[in-house]
């Protein structure tokens, strides 16, 4: 679907472009990853609407514009798009915004030793571009992957920060959800 081809390439290439800055310019991540958040997450919603809107459009001019005249037609159409167009970001941005407010929770209750403030928006930007339901893949695969590292190359008793897993995990995640679990048949199961 040339929609979700188009956000597919969005969020790839907003992940690409987070990580570099990330590593790059580490000190600018600081300032800039909130607003990134928040205008990627306006952009997505926005071309998301835009696509329900134009798949309204294609229903009108075909046999089902009589039907979407009706109010059951309407109640019809919303769930059809939000069935194949809203609910891999919808879910996924709910999820973000959960991830928001447990990693600040806990984080201030801990005295902010888990996380730094960017981190939040972080693995809340991988989660939401991720997408429904890779980010449950995602979340899993960043803390295992970190606690793998850290038994295998840390000292006993110290930590390895999350800090440069979210955004390679989350491509590795994208892209593997893009090209081999989307064409699995399992993955349909998914789906509500």
């Amino acid at each position: 679907m040339v929609i979700q081809n188009v956000v597919f390439y969005f969020s790839f290439g907003v992940l690409l472009a987070v990580f570099g800055i990330q590593i790059l310019w580490r000190h600018k991540i600081i300032k800039i990853i909130r607003p990134i958040f928040w205008g990627t997450a306006f952009l997505v919603l926005a071309y998301l609407l835009y696509a329900a809107y134009l798949q309204y459009q294609a229903f009108q001019g075909g046999p089902l514009s009589f039907t979407l005249g009706t109010v059951k037609g309407l109640f019809w159409f919303f769930g059809y798009v939000r069935l194949h167009i809203w609910n891999q970001f919808l879910v996924s941005f709910a999820a973000a915004l959960g991830i928001f407010a447990l990693a600040k929770y806990i984080n201030k209750k801990r005295g902010e030793i888990f996380m730094e403030r960017e981190e939040i928006y972080l693995g809340g930007l991988g989660t939401f571009l991720v997408g429904y339901p890779a980010f449950f893949f995602y979340i899993i695969l960043v803390l295992l992957l970190s606690s793998l590292i850290s038994f295998l190359f840390l000292p006993r008793g110290e930590r390895l920060p999350l800090y440069h897993f979210w955004m390679p995990t989350a491509i590795v995640v994208l892209l593997t959800a893009q090209f081999w679990a989307e064409n699995q048949s399992w993955w349909a199961s998914f789906r509500f």
